[in-house]
Parts: structure tokens; sequence; C-alpha cells
């Protein structure tokens, strides 16, 4: 599509992809940053530092990100396969390294991890909307191979011919996504749980019209474009289960609050 925002210039180029990861992730710290400090009612001292919780773990995102991915690509070659990046491995990595940090190193009165994680996964939905963008005009995460009208050619990166553009369509999704967890009133203070549950039934299907090479962990059912249950697909079955877990803790736990107000 537009891989390039433009051509060579001092022997260097900016990647489209490049430059939308960055403006994604300006946008996830600007977010959090407000919310912090506005509707959750942080000091600015212990917003930064979980700012800088959140810097770091997206280090470690990055990280997990290309294991996650070279390890799935391993399996499916035989041999030691790195280079490219997965987005839910690096969401568990970035995810785990957070909630350390927080569990471990954040000492303020006001920690409470559910109410921090349900406003960090907005910022990071909103980051990676436009992250897909930049697939997009990269060519990269595309769809299955198509004669219809919904077909594109990308003319860059991997894809052959019309595809699917199924980054276009996880874009999509993730702004709407973004758009209801700030607007609809019962996922106030679910945010995280209905990600989870969202992202991943979301994702789960998806796969199935991913053309890209997804790599391969216990796949069983062969096509002519992937091997199912993809990776993701796995993965995407434990956010589902973790996000209909903590949604029901966090459902018995009102109830059980309320009970106790009620006797009081």
């Amino acid at each position: 599509m537009y891989p390039f925002f433009w051509e060579e210039v001092f022997g260097y180029n900016i990647a489209m992809y490049d430059l939308l990861i960055t403006l994604g992730i300006l946008g996830l710290l600007i977010y959090v940053s407000r919310r912090f400090d506005g509707s959750d009612g942080y000091l600015r001292k212990n917003s930064n530092r979980l700012l800088m919780y959140i810097a770091i773990s997206l280090g470690v995102a990055l990280a997990t990100s290309y294991l996650f991915d070279g390890l799935f690509h391993s399996i499916a070659e035989g041999e030691a396969t790195f280079g490219t990046i997965t987005f839910i491995g690096g969401l568990m990595g970035g995810l785990a390294s957070f909630i350390l940090l927080v569990k471990f190193a954040y000492n303020a009165e006001d920690k409470n991890m559910l109410k921090i994680l349900n406003t960090v996964i907005v910022g990071v939905v909103l980051a990676h909307a436009f992250g897909r963008i930049g697939c997009f005009l990269a060519g990269c995460c595309y769809g299955i191979p198509t004669e219809s009208f919904l077909g594109i050619d990308f003319h860059a990166g991997l894809s052959e011919g019309t595809v699917l553009p199924t980054n276009l369509y996880e874009s999509l999704f993730l702004f709407g996504l973004f758009a209801a967890l700030n607007l609809i009133k019962k996922f106030k203070n679910r945010e995280f749980s209905v990600y989870l549950i969202a992202y991943g039934s979301f994702r789960f299907l998806l796969e199935f019209i991913r053309g890209d090479n997804r790599g391969s962990l216990f796949g069983f059912i062969q096509t002519a474009y992937n091997t199912y249950p993809t990776p993701s697909q796995y993965l995407s079955l434990i956010m589902i289960g973790v996000g209909v877990y903590i949604l029901i803790k966090f459902q018995s736990n009102k109830q059980v609050k309320s009970i106790t107000e009620k006797s009081v």
C-alpha cells in the first residue's frame, strides 16, 4: 500500500508502520495520563510512576512479541526462525511485566490493580487500533486471497494478488471497542474483562480469514492457507477464559459488598 512516509532521504526511510505505532503509543500515554489524573483521581506523582511502569512494560512487550512469534514459526519450520512479532504475545508479556511492577514496586495507598488495569487496557486498545493501520499501510497481517470487491492488492509485504484486508477490519473493530469502553455505562469498571472477552472472541474468528504465516502450535486442521487452531487462537481462548473469570469474580464481589452494606 504505502509502506514509507517518504522515499529515502539522507539514507533513511520513515516506515509508516513505525510512524503509526509511535502515534498509537503517544495516544495510549496521553489517554491513560488524563484518566489517571482525572476520573481515577490519582496524585500526579503516582500517575507518573504508573506511566513509567507502562513505558518499561512496552519494552518487555516488544521482546515477548518477538520471542512468541519466533517460537511459533520455529515450531512450524522445524528450525530457529525469528524476525517478526505477534501482538498477543507482546500483550501477555507486557501485562505480566506491568502487573508485577505494580504489585511489588507501587506502594501507594490508592493501589487497586483492577482499577489500574481498567484504565491501561483502554489505552492499549487505542494504540493497537493505530498499529493495525500501520499494518494495513505496510501490507502485513493480511487475509486470505479473494476475488470479491472486498479484496485489496497491497503491492507491498508478502501478499500476492487481492486479499482480504484483515488488518483494516481489526483496526475498525478496535476503534469501535475503544469508543464502547468509554461510552457504554455497563462497561464502566469492567473494561479489562470486557476487552479480554471481546478482543479474544474477535481475534479467534479473524484468524480463520488471515492469510499470512501464523506459525504453528498443536495445529491439527490443515488448509491451503493455515493450520488450525493457530497459536493466536489458543492465546485468544486463554484471554476469553481469564476475562470471564474476572467478570464473574467482580460480579460476585459486588454482590457480597451490596449484601454487607444492606445488613449494616
